[in-house]
């Protein structure tokens, strides 16, 4: 009598674990092609964007990424610090001395 219910278990495990391996394999067939259209240029641009839109405090990076672009921009084209007129020079370099003060502290902020 034990050797007929061994011999019962074992095929039932047998036959549970043909139908689990059947399973994964059908898991792993799913997931395998899941990623490889996850890997198309149209699916990672998207999911890049989605990313970069879900940011937090997006606005305020942008923000402050701007404010440094223009204090950059008028410091290297030297629009308030050339000047013939040497009370403009002075005032501009005053600007742009308030002006890089104000973005480091909000790039210290972010």
């Amino acid at each position: 009598m034990k050797k007929l219910n061994q011999k019962l278990v074992l095929e039932a495990k047998i036959t549970y674990l043909k139908n689990k391996q059947t399973t994964d394999f059908t898991i792993l067939k799913t997931q395998y092609h899941e990623t490889i259209d996850s890997f198309t240029p149209f699916n990672m641009l998207k999911n890049s964007v989605e990313s970069i839109l879900t940011t937090p405090n997006l606005k305020g990076k942008l923000l402050s990424q701007a404010l440094n672009l223009g204090v950059t921009y008028l410091t290297k084209g030297g629009i308030l610090t050339s000047s013939e007129n040497p009370m403009q020079g002075i005032l501009g370099k005053i600007i742009l001395f308030g002006l890089n003060k104000i973005t480091r502290k909000k790039t210290k902020m972010n």
